[in-house]
């Protein structure tokens, strides 16, 4: 299985572009991929699928987070992998995660091809899962500033609008706090 390329863009393809990698071109699907100007260098996480039963098709996310959440999305019946991809394209994977844990289906539904169905079934098979990875990755903000009065809603909306990947936990509650605090 491919789950990472470092390449350079040879061209732009219908659904994405070439990608060569040591001499090798791979076709990568995401309409993020023709927004970059040939030649550029790039590194991209990929989900690999088979096509029709016969043709292997490599999709493009922009980091691993992004892969996690087509993953996700492919997780639920009727979202096949192009799909997945599309709604990617749409926003940033803190954007879709928002929207689908807080219900907003005029975000989902303004995705070109998806319908008012497939998205309520988007926020119904992953709502509840994407609000408990969120909680139990940062519970232990939570019971830092729970225990300093701070109300889970305030919390909660500062985490949404923060991205604190890579941070060590004394670092991630140090950025939350500060932005509670100019609250």
């Amino acid at each position: 299985m491919i789950s990472y390329l470092s390449g350079q863009i040879l061209h732009h393809t219908k659904d994405g572009a070439v990608i060569v990698v040591s001499g090798v071109g791979y076709e990568v699907i995401g309409l993020w991929l023709g927004r970059l100007a040939l030649g550029t260098q790039i590194t991209l996480y990929t989900y690999n699928y088979i096509e029709n039963e016969s043709i292997p098709r490599l999709i493009g996310c922009q980091s691993k987070e992004a892969r996690d959440l087509l993953i996700e999305l492919i997780s639920v019946n009727g979202v096949g992998p192009k799909m997945a991809g599309r709604i990617l394209d749409a926003a940033s994977p803190q954007s879709i995660k928002s929207a689908i844990t807080t219900g907003d289906l005029d975000f989902l539904t303004h995705i070109k091809g998806l319908g008012k169905k497939t998205a309520q079934k988007i926020i119904l098979d992953l709502g509840k899962t994407l609000v408990e990875a969120v909680s139990s990755a940062n519970s232990y903000i939570y019971d830092a500033l729970s225990a300093l009065s701070f109300d889970k809603r305030e919390i909660d909306k500062v985490l949404e609008s923060t991205d604190l990947t890579g941070l060590s936990e004394s670092q991630a509650l140090s950025v939350v706090l500060k932005k509670l605090g100019k609250k």
